[in-house]
């Protein structure tokens, strides 16, 4: 047994050594495809079928809410912290309709077993942090414990529906088996010993510290007051980014301390064209190609690690 183990363990790490690392500048666009194309799966971690059915449910719920939904399944970030590379995903690509940004994004490392639900700001009253967290946890770990990444992805899509348009999906969406057998992995999550529980624990303590200590740094200092405590509200386009040239956004912040407003103008990094070399089946860019709403986020959400 104790073989069959150390064999097991060659094998992972030979499997990770071979990992594909992307950096947000290299995750194919999946509106390359066309506008009906929300999921980016290029080293297809995913079945045909969960694909298909995260792409059709997504596009029911921009169509009824202007709720974009993207899903991005990666092998490997690499060194990437989670939150920094969803942050910056999110804002090169656009995700959520221009003034309402009522975006919302799923990324999902499988080496670093890394989850993050980033949000718009437009959409934050809604798709609350807490809530984000709590279908992470209550939907999405379960199934990832279990190595059932298409269940947890489509379970996690689907609570984020339901939470978006108030209420049940049709009877339509409800035709996958990981979506039909809804709460098999929470009953079977309780059957966990208390050292694996305390250990998950210990995690989330630690996903939380990072959490803080990521949020801190990502407040500027307010010019009025001095203190530390101004947060991004307001992002708006002043040169867009090409191929060829970066572009400029300006950036309104507001201290929490004093309510001083002021604004920043920021680099927008010149846009990147995705390498053939992701895997899978991926399309690349077509003439027939669509393009996110052009909305924007201020980190909201939540993220850990299954």
């Amino acid at each position: 047994m104790k073989k069959f183990i150390l064999i097991l363990l060659a094998v992972f790490a030979a499997v990770c050594a071979r990992a594909e690392v992307y950096s947000p500048q290299d995750v194919p666009d999946p509106k390359a495809q066309g506008q009906e194309f929300y999921v980016s799966d290029p080293d297809s971690l995913l079945a045909d079928s969960t694909v298909n059915w995260i792409n059709a449910c997504a596009e029911d719920l921009d169509r009824k809410t202007h709720v974009e939904l993207a899903v991005v399944a990666l092998s490997s970030i690499g060194e990437y912290d989670a939150f920094d590379f969803a942050y910056e995903l999110f804002q090169r690509w656009g995700i959520g309709r221009e003034g309402q940004n009522t975006g919302v994004l799923i990324l999902f490392a499988l080496e670093s077993h890394d989850l993050r639900i980033m949000t718009g700001t437009g959409i934050e009253g809604v798709l609350t942090d807490a809530r984000c967290s709590a279908i992470m946890h209550d939907e999405m770990f379960p199934a990832f414990r279990e190595e059932d990444y298409d269940a947890g992805l489509c379970l996690g899509v689907l609570a984020i529906y339901e939470t978006c348009t108030d209420g049940e999906a049709p009877e339509e969406l409800l035709t996958i088996s990981s979506v039909t057998n809804r709460g098999k992995y929470a009953e079977e999550e309780d059957e966990w010993s208390t050292s694996e529980k305390i250990t998950l624990f210990c995690m989330g303590i630690f996903g939380l510290l990072i959490f803080i200590a990521i949020y801190f740094s990502a407040v500027k200092k307010c010019p009025s007051c001095g203190k530390r405590k101004a947060r991004a509200i307001h992002r708006h386009t002043l040169v867009a980014a090409t191929y060829t040239h970066a572009g400029k956004e300006q950036v309104t912040y507001r201290c929490k301390n004093c309510g001083h407003e002021f604004e920043l103008t920021q680099i927008l990094p010149k846009l990147t064209r995705s390498s053939s070399s992701g895997g899978g089946s991926w399309s690349g860019g077509s003439s027939g190609g669509g393009s996110w709403g052009g909305g924007s986020t201020s980190g909201g959400g939540a993220g850990g690690k299954w």
